[in-house]
This record gives C-alpha cells, structure tokens and sequence, in this order.
C-alpha cells in the first residue's frame, strides 16, 4: 500500500495535494483532521509503517500442536 501523509495549511476552505508523479491511482481515500485534535505518530513511526514482520516477541505464545491437522 502507498500512502501520503501531509500536514497542510488550509486557505479559503481548501486544501490542495500534489501527488508524485509516480503515485498512478484511479481513485484515493482521503481523510481529514485537524492537526490540532490528535496525537500523531512521530516521523521514525510514519517510516516504520508496513515493515513490522509477522513474527513478535510481544505476541503471545499459542501452543496448539497443528501437525495433526
């Protein structure tokens, strides 16, 4: 998944987003929030975004046998 995040000044009540030239997409989801009203991630989380793996310390260990499956 692509995604673009920005944090952008509203004029007039109107937003404008340039997309980068290599972003090809018949159609976008947008969301829109106030800056203000949240907590956002910090910029290391932002880039970490899809790269947590599927294997975790902090999950639970499951100790189902499915080898009899």
């Amino acid at each position: 998944m692509n995604a673009i995040r920005e944090f952008i000044k509203v004029k007039n009540h109107k937003v404008e987003i340039n997309l980068p030239k290599d972003f090809n997409y018949d159609e976008v989801e947008v969301i829109i929030m106030p800056k203000d009203d949240y907590e956002c991630w910090s910029e290391e989380e932002s880039k970490n975004i899809g790269k947590m793996g599927f294997i975790s310390t902090s999950f639970e260990e499951y100790n189902e046998d499915y080898s009899k499956w």
